[in-house]
C-alpha cells in the first residue's frame, strides 16, 4: 500500500469484471484491467496495487517481480468479498462517504435529493440512489460477512 494510504488499492484482470463494481462500492480505488499481462504488472508496480486475478500465470509473473497477487479460485463476489476482508483488511461495511464511482472509479459526491439519498460522480456525471437493487446489494455484503465469520479460526 501507498505510505500515507490506509485502504489497499486493487487491479483487477477481466476474468473478474464483476468485482470492479462490489470494490468501487465499499469504497476502494479499483482499476479494471482488460490489457496485456506485462502492462498491467508496470501499472500495479508503479501504483502500489494488488493484482486480483483467476490466472495462475499472471499470479506467478506478479510473484516473481515481488508484486502481491491474490489468485482467485472462483467468480462468487460474496467469497470473494469475505476473502479481500480476511486477507487485505478490507471493510464489508458500506460508507456513504466513502463510496467510489462503479464506472469511472471516482470517489461519489453525497447530495440530498427529494427524500432520498444520491450520489453523483463529479467526474462522468452518473448518478446513484438506492434503488430495488440495493436489496440485492446489501444481501452480497451480508452473505460475505458470514463467510468471513465462518472461515474465521
Amino acid at each position: 500500500m501507498r505510505e500515507g494510504s490506509s485502504k489497499p488499492r486493487f487491479i483487477v484482470d477481466a476474468m473478474l469484471g464483476n468485482m470492479i463494481s462490489w470494490l468501487r462500492i465499499l469504497g476502494y480505488d479499483t482499476l479494471y484491467w482488460e490489457g496485456d499481462d506485462k502492462k498491467l504488472i508496470e501499472v500495479a508496480m508503479k501504483e502500489d496495487r494488488i493484482i486480483l486475478t483467476m490466472d495462475r500465470d499472471l499470479a506467478l509473473i506478479a510473484a516473481r517481480n515481488g508484486l502481491e497477487a491474490f489468485l482467485i479460485p472462483n467468480n462468487e463476489a460474496s467469497r470473494i468479498l469475505a476473502e479481500l476482508s480476511k486477507r487485505y483488511g478490507i471493510s464489508l461495511e458500506f460508507d456513504p462517504y466513502e463510496t467510489r464511482c462503479p464506472v469511472c472509479n471516482h470517489l461519489l459526491e453525497m447530495v440530498n435529493a427529494e427524500s432520498r439519498e444520491e450520489w453523483i460522480c463529479p467526474s462522468c456525471g452518473k448518478k446513484y440512489w438506492k434503488g430495488s437493487h440495493w436489496r440485492n446489494i446489501m444481501k452480497t455484503i451480508m452473505d460475505a460477512r458470514r463467510e468471513r465469520a465462518r472461515r474465521r479460526p
